[in-house]
């Protein structure tokens, strides 16, 4: 069974998996909408359903769903087998039950009045957005935390960052009236959340997508099939979102080893293992297959002497705890400490840097959350934005001093120590007397020194 779930632009809003039977519900908190209510044309939604590939299997969840016509279109439009709305304008979910009550779909579309950050929609594959850069942000931990692989989140207009698409669908507008966005300086910096390339909104729809993949950090180990009889082959693979990479050791008489070239989709993993020291594709090592929890299993294909074989294999991913509090050294030679718990079934983490200045207001040596935290099963990425007054990037405000910007690592625990690399993007200079980026600094959101990171594990 496949599930959809659709954001359309809204108050937001959130719900849980109905029952089968479709029924009104309520679970709407005292929240305040943070996102204003715009009408997705009706061609844009088509676009959106279509994007999704939305068909007979699938159950459609709008969150955010306003009017209800995303909801509405699926089931009578484009045969979903159910549709689930959610919204928190009770205004909106009275009228959206009543068209689809009009449109003789009320036995397979509910309306949900409730807030989407809090509610469950782990059983969708596909996630429709209108909401907001931040708000995208706050929620794409939450969508690759619970959604299964292979999963589709299309977003209309916004991005999720450096979370790189999958498949874009770009048209030109009318133009659509005042427009303004607040200033980004790391808009072109792919490496970061704040990116965003889509065109300009006031006359183009930019719709994306992305595919939610399978959690496959880690060092992962099988048998290969050589003259010499059976020998392990080594994957260690560091994931960042959709994009992974990583390297190869093949533990035979000649101790084979070098990169690895990764394609991700779902959860279907394809290897090409590439030599260090040959660039010959007889010693080159190809594995595709499919990932299941710390299982992976399919094919493999490597040349003996003149010999191409193709065999059947499989891996097993070792257990990886990386619970508990790690440190590294910061740039004054102080230490950085992120302490790593789970909570509730999730990863949850907190960073504290010695070597960042105490201001008049807050201790900046005090441990901060880590909102943008994903569990990728044998390591994890993060990212963390400095600076951050508030509870997430939709309900908080930002300093931009020279110590504050973007945090973004990657590890993986590999014979018992946590291994990746790091960068730092700092905010630019600032005028003291104007506030305004000094010219010397023009560029400084973007460039930056990535580093090899390894972390100890310290006791609490």
């Amino acid at each position: 069974m496949c599930l959809v779930v659709g954001l359309s632009a809204g108050s937001w809003l959130t719900g849980t998996l109905p029952a089968q039977t479709a029924k009104p519900s309520d679970n709407a908190s005292a929240a305040t909408p943070s996102i204003p209510y715009v009408p997705t044309r009706h061609d844009t939604v088509r676009d959106l359903l279509w994007m999704a590939d939305v068909g007979t299997n699938d159950v459609v969840y709008d969150l955010g769903s306003g009017d209800g016509r995303v909801v509405i279109a699926a089931v009578r439009d484009f045969h979903a087998r159910r549709a689930v709305g959610i919204e928190l304008d009770a205004d909106l979910v009275r009228e959206s039950r009543a068209k689809a009550a009009r449109e003789g779909v009320a036995d397979r579309v509910e309306i949900i009045h409730g807030d989407l950050f809090t509610n469950d929609f782990s059983a969708a594959s596909v996630v429709v957005l209108y909401l907001g850069h931040g708000a995208n942000l706050d929620l794409r931990a939450k969508l690759v935390r619970t959604l299964s692989p292979g999963a589709r989140v299309v977003s209309h207009q916004f991005g999720m960052g450096e979370w790189v698409k999958d498949k874009t669908f770009d048209v030109r507008t009318p133009f659509h009236g005042m427009y303004g966005e607040r200033d980004n300086e790391f808009k072109h910096n792919p490496d970061v959340p704040d990116y965003d390339d889509t065109r300009d909104r006031a006359n183009h729809d930019t719709l994306s997508v992305w595919i939610v993949h399978a959690p496959v950090a880690g060092v992962w180990r099988g048998e290969v099939p050589t003259p010499s009889g059976e020998q392990e082959l080594k994957l260690t693979l560091h994931q960042r979102l959709s994009g992974v990479s990583g390297s190869f050791q093949l533990q035979d008489e000649n101790h084979v080893a070098g990169n690895v070239q990764v394609d991700l989709w779902g959860d279907h993993v394809r290897c090409w293992c590439l030599p260090t020291h040959s660039g010959q594709p007889r010693d080159q090592i190809w594995v595709d297959g499919r990932v299941q929890g710390d299982s992976l299993s399919g094919g493999l294909r490597m040349w003996q002497g003149t010999n191409l074989v193709e065999a059947k294999w499989s891996a097993r991913r070792d257990p990886a705890d990386f619970m508990g509090a790690w440190e590294w050294t910061g740039a004054s030679n102080a230490p950085v400490r992120l302490r790593i718990e789970r909570r509730d079934g999730r990863l949850t983490a907190t960073c504290a840097d010695q070597n960042r200045e105490k201001n008049a207001w807050r201790n900046e040596t005090k441990p901060v959350p880590v909102f943008d935290l994903y569990d990728f099963g044998g390591g994890f990425y993060f990212t963390l934005l400095w600076g951050l007054e508030g509870t997430s990037y939709t309900r908080g405000s930002r300093r931009m001093g020279p110590q504050d910007g973007w945090l973004v690592g990657e590890a993986v625990l590999e014979d018992g120590t946590l291994k990746g690399s790091l960068a730092f993007y700092p905010y630019a200079e600032r005028s003291a007397d104007t506030g305004h980026v000094l010219q010397s600094n023009r560029n400084a959101g973007n460039p930056t020194t990535r580093r090899h990171w390894q972390l100890r594990r310290v006791t609490p």
